[in-house]
């Protein structure tokens, strides 16, 4: 006898944290309609948080995924709400496709968290936040990507706290001391028990996704870099061309240069020569940039650095040239894998173990190092990491601008195999985020049986 299809109604009720979070997957053996979706402004203050909602389509035969905005970075003004789809969504999960549904906030006093100390008897969670946190007692506050190690349970599906999210109450707030009075960087909340379960916090985990082409450069040691001192240079601000001049440079057109950042300095005629100007800078063109050279002689060389608006002459300062800032760039590495530890202490993260702050690079051919001078470069945005943070749901490249430990620095590296090094980026015991609450979602969902 055939059993008719059955229809379930869903509610979805979730407060709309910092960044992207999943909220919903069709499950196996259903088709879904989203019905009604609508995200309020609940903010004790005057906010003007936006929402983005997403509707993202994956080929299970393939892993690609392609996303459908239905709203994006739309403004819910205070104490009203915004209608993000009152009709029908179809969702699907057959053997080819899986749908997802997403909601990403974006809103005011988002902070980052450094530490947790979860009390399990009482439930009591105390939380550190990098910079004071500026929340009171009775608050609601919402938690994002905190990361526990729960030794000796069983069972569970995810390290990532919380899950399902959901939103807390402000019970406790530690004043910094009797000198900075109505400061703070912790506080705590009572955020439920779990089953007897130690849990210890860990610093946000990176999971490796992939690197860009030549993402490793090697500086000092063999095939390290050609590293010159310019004796002049010309610069056209039209033409964008610069021509350096080191005798007997030994360059060929096609060699790979970089320039340091403030390298060369330069003055113009929009200010009469009155003044240096260090080039490039972090805003130019040449920063950070592979430069080819197009053409040479025995004591120049000339590559495009890009063009300037300010289009007056440019004189070269003699003896201003940081020294060996301009580099022709020998050997290049391709990164097949990279662990990361941010700390506290050395930690084994995904089977190796590291010292607070280093990073395991893998290559995919030998690096050709030995000895124990070596130094290498990691590119602007080279590497890829996801991270429990977000939950994974985003990628992240690194190094970026901001990391300015990282950026652009020239490391330290240990040999650990012919194709491995360590280095030392820096620790960083970001594990987490929170913020006020300001935007909470409700959704109507109703499932249909395929079975």
């Amino acid at each position: 006898m055939a059993i008719a299809p059955v229809n379930k109604f869903i509610s979805l009720a979730v407060p709309v944290a910092p960044g992207l979070q999943k909220l919903y997957e069709v499950p196996t053996g259903t088709s879904a309609l989203l019905l009604y979706t609508q995200v309020t402004n609940v903010g004790i203050a005057v906010t003007y948080p936006t929402v983005t909602f997403v509707q993202r389509r994956t080929s299970r035969s393939t892993g690609n995924n392609r996303d459908v905005r239905v709203i994006k970075d739309i403004e819910v003004p205070p104490n009203d709400a915004a209608i993000i789809v009152d009709g029908r969504l179809v969702l699907e999960k057959t053997p080819l496709i899986l749908d997802e549904l997403y909601v990403q906030g974006t809103q005011e006093g988002v902070g980052i968290i450094q530490n947790v100390t979860y009390h399990e008897p009482s439930g009591i969670a105390t939380i550190t936040t990098k910079a004071d946190h500026n929340l009171s007692v009775s608050d609601p506050f919402t938690l994002r990507g905190i990361f526990f190690e729960c030794t000796g349970s069983t069972g569970i599906t995810t390290n990532i706290f919380p899950d399902p999210q959901q939103s807390f109450i402000v019970d406790n707030v530690i004043d910094e001391g009797p000198l900075n009075v109505g400061t703070s960087k912790t506080f705590s909340a009572i955020v439920g028990t779990s089953k007897g379960y130690p849990h210890v916090y860990r610093s946000a985990i990176h999971y490796f996704e992939r690197a860009k082409d030549n993402s490793v450069e090697i500086v000092d040691g063999s095939g390290g870099y050609n590293k010159v001192t310019p004796i002049a240079a010309t610069y056209n601000p039209t033409t964008g061309f610069i021509t350096l001049t080191v005798n007997s440079h030994g360059f060929n057109v096609g060699d790979k240069i970089r320039i340091d950042d403030g390298g060369l300095t330069f003055t113009c005629s929009q200010d009469s020569n009155a003044t240096n100007h260090p080039y490039p800078r972090s805003t130019d063109y040449a920063s950070d940039k592979i430069l080819e050279i197009s053409s040479k002689t025995t004591n120049t060389f000339t590559m495009f650095v890009g063009t300037s608006s300010n289009t007056t002459t440019h004189t070269f300062v003699p003896g201003s040239t940081v020294a060996n800032s301009v580099k022709k760039i020998n050997t290049q590495l391709d990164v097949s894998n990279a662990v990361y530890n941010g700390g506290p202490g050395t930690q084994t993260i995904h089977g190796v173990t590291l010292p607070e702050g280093e990073v395991r690079l893998f290559f995919t051919t030998p690096h050709g190092l030995s000895g124990s001078s070596n130094k290498i470069r990691i590119v602007l945005n080279s590497i890829i990491f996801t991270c429990t943070m977000d939950d994974r749901l985003s990628e992240h490249p690194y190094p970026r601008k901001s990391d300015q430990a990282k950026y652009g620095k020239e490391l330290n590296a240990s040999i650990q195999s012919s194709t491995s090094v360590v280095v030392n980026v820096g620790a960083s015991s970001s594990g987490g985020f929170f913020a006020p609450l300001q935007m909470e979602l409700v959704a109507s969902i109703l499932e249909n049986s395929t079975a």
